[in-house]
């Protein structure tokens, strides 16, 4: 963020047909986001307590009582293949509703990810309550995101797959003559600009789809 702050004040700064007033102005503020940000990230923290869990995160703090909890899971992060040294899991809490908080920390890289679930998921069952129970519409609303979750993998690993074969499809027509409609389909704009979202589409559809009709078979 440091170095961000650098990249974006120094070019504003080097503009001459802008006032100085406002150069300085519009470098302080850049600067004035970066601090605020990265004393946000450093105060993001995961607690947990008698009455529940606390995520404080850059801008707010939420909270769920222990009895609102509907599910505590580890689940793969989609990102970590694009960033270097992100970690591969990520740990969620689900709401009353369904809806799910990310416990900042929580992962492979920061804890023992096994333990520290195991010892939150023991303190969930323990201060609950004895009314607790599951709700059947937040159990819904959970499948389907990890339902949605699996078709987007599977689209990103197809799409992955399918580069190789569609940039043959691309210089096909350097190689063989083709008709004239063929050869304006299989132009490189065409085949990777609309070739890679539709593989990823198509298979994502397919696999969420695949995925709710298994959850509907197993209820």
């Amino acid at each position: 963020m440091s170095l961000a702050s650098v990249v974006g004040i120094i070019p504003v700064l080097l503009v001459k047909d802008i006032p100085w007033q406002i150069r300085v102005a519009a470098g302080g503020a850049i600067l004035l986001l970066v601090v605020f940000l990265v004393r946000g990230a450093l105060r993001c923290a995961t607690t947990a307590d008698e009455e529940g869990i606390r995520v404080r995160g850059v801008v707010r703090q939420r909270s769920l009582g222990w009895a609102d909890i509907q599910d505590l899971r580890v689940e793969p992060n989609p990102g970590a293949g694009m960033q270097n040294h992100a970690p591969q899991v990520l740990t969620y809490a689900y709401g009353p509703d369904g809806s799910r908080l990310q416990l900042p920390y929580l992962d492979d890289r920061h804890v023992d990810v096994d333990r520290e679930v195991a010892a939150l998921r023991a303190h969930w069952e323990r201060l609950r309550g004895a009314g607790w129970a599951h709700s059947p519409a937040a159990a819904a609303r959970i499948d389907r995101h990890a339902a949605r979750q699996i078709a987007m993998m599977a689209g990103f690993a197809w799409t992955c797959l399918s580069f190789i074969p569609l940039v043959v499809l691309m210089l096909l027509p350097l190689f063989v003559s083709l008709p004239g409609t063929l050869e304006t389909v299989l132009a490189p704009y065409t085949v990777m600009g609309a070739g890679l979202p539709l593989v990823f589409a198509v298979t994502s559809v397919l696999s969420y789809r695949r995925q709710l009709r298994a959850l509907n078979e197993a209820r």
